[in-house]
């Protein structure tokens, strides 16, 4: 993990001194494992609801090497596939609950970053979600539906025409426009959560994995190569890496999710793609793609395959040229007009995911003392600072409305044990991969019918 700096484009773009590692025993209440945007945004919440409370951090590597400091920076309202679907699993009441919760959540993430300082590369302008087929034009029908039943205002349809005055992708075929979504640096974003919880008393210790957490007695141990730490209660905050956790992994299954960024572009370029306002992008697709500008004038574009990874995160699976060759078929497919810009590089990072494609947090074991979250499928960035609430209150033993959002009332489906997860992951893939790539056979017909 020396590498640190190449597993992604923002975790190169600007200079970080990591923090030390942990050197020597340690007392608090709360050990969090995990130095991504769910531990950091806990341990930020725990010491604004009480600043008594002792709280350490404990990163295996750097802040934001997993999945917080590699994905597209898309800050987003969606918690499921889409809203349609959040309606469809949880209920009216609940589903508007939590879209206007994430509603407010974005908005307190964007007062936060500009409050505390941080160089986060965050604006809002707003997502494009569009069509380039039929079965997609369905799925903007649907949510634009479901908003209307819901009560919500917050999406607004845009003929492709409409859509095509944002982003000239001469493909699309319609859409529909969300103001409150976020674009952001995730990595800076990470960091600067790391520093903010710091000057609240925090303490936060790099390159120290816990090889082992126990319960002996009435406290939780994180052993350390460097020490240990006792605490009252701890947080699994690890996402995809809770898969070395058995009782954690029956629900969670890992996929290696790609982006690859373009060289960046003159501004006759970005004028031939016709980008205006900046919005982030992401299609209907089963397995979408989404697509940015980044800070620094590049197109970052994302999605497509995301090959299942049985045995969890694993370093090796960070790069796949075959991955990033299809990503830039579809690239040139949908801005054709771009033929002369080069794509610079790619990465690839472990997305956790459930069965109900919900985050879920909850409690682990024995004592109701270790709390976990897992399970953002791809759409994090947003979610996480609110799951970070709902895990804030069970830390804390506090009844609250948020705890009866789906992240913490909703169960997630076990998957199959053994070979056959496996073999219900690895071809569930084929088949929405080949959905998504115009085929209509049996198999294909009946996972779009039962997706739509």
């Amino acid at each position: 993990m020396a590498d640190w700096r190449t597993r992604s484009l923002w975790l190169s773009r600007k200079p970080y001194e990591p923090a030390p590692p942990l050197d020597g025993d340690l007392d608090v209440d709360i050990v969090i494992v995990g130095g991504g945007f769910t531990g950091l945004w806990t341990a930020i919440h725990l010491k604004h609801a009480d600043p008594s409370v002792d709280v350490a951090v404990l990163e295996q590597c750097v802040a934001g090497y997993g999945a917080s400091g590699r994905n597209g920076g898309f800050a987003m309202t969606m918690v499921g596939r889409n809203l349609h679907d959040l309606a469809r699993k949880v209920g009216p009441a609940r589903a508007r609950a939590t879209r206007l919760a994430m509603r407010d959540t974005l908005r307190e993430m964007a007062g936060f970053v500009r409050d505390e300082g941080i160089d986060a590369d965050l604006t809002r302008p707003g997502l494009l979600t569009v069509s380039n087929g039929p079965e997609q034009d369905e799925r903007i029908r649907q949510d634009l539906e479901a908003s209307q039943r819901l009560g919500l205002d917050d999406l607004r349809y845009l003929s492709g025409p409409e859509c095509r005055a944002l982003v000239a992708g001469e493909r699309i075929r319609c859409g529909h426009f969300e103001e409150e979504a976020l674009l952001l640096d995730p990595a800076a974003l990470t960091r600067g959560l790391r520093d903010a919880a710091v000057r609240l008393g925090v303490r936060v210790f790099e390159s120290t994995p816990v090889h082992t957490l126990a319960l002996p007695g009435t406290h939780v141990l994180a052993r350390t190569p460097g020490g240990d730490v006792r605490a009252d209660r701890a947080l699994l905050a690890t996402n995809a890496y809770a898969h070395a956790v058995p009782a954690l992994r029956r629900w969670l299954f890992t996929i290696v999710a790609s982006i690859i960024v373009t060289e960046p572009l003159t501004g006759e370029q970005w004028k031939r793609a016709g980008w205006a306002g900046g919005a982030g992008v992401e299609d209907k697709r089963i397995m979408p793609h989404f697509h940015r500008p980044t800070p620094d004038g590049r197109i970052l574009w994302g999605g497509r395959d995301a090959p299942f990874a049985p045995g969890g995160p694993d370093p090796r699976q960070d790069r796949s040229p075959q991955v990033f060759r299809r990503l830039e078929e579809t690239f040139r497919w949908t801005f054709p007009q771009l033929d002369d810009v080069r794509i610079d590089h790619g990465w690839c990072g472990p997305v956790a995911g459930t069965v109900n494609c919900f985050a879920h947090a909850g409690r682990l074991g024995r004592g109701r003392r270790v709390v976990y979250a897992l399970g953002y499928a791809g759409h994090g960035v947003g979610p996480s600072h609110l799951t970070a609430k709902i895990v804030r209150d069970l830390l804390l033993d506090r009844e609250s409305e948020l705890l009866e959002l789906p992240m913490a009332a909703k169960r997630p489906v076990p998957l199959p044990p053994g070979p056959l997860r496996g073999l219900v992951l690895n071809g569930s893939q084929r088949v929405l991969q080949r959905a998504d790539d115009g085929d209509r056979g049996p198999l294909t017909g009946l996972a779009l019918r039962f997706l739509q």
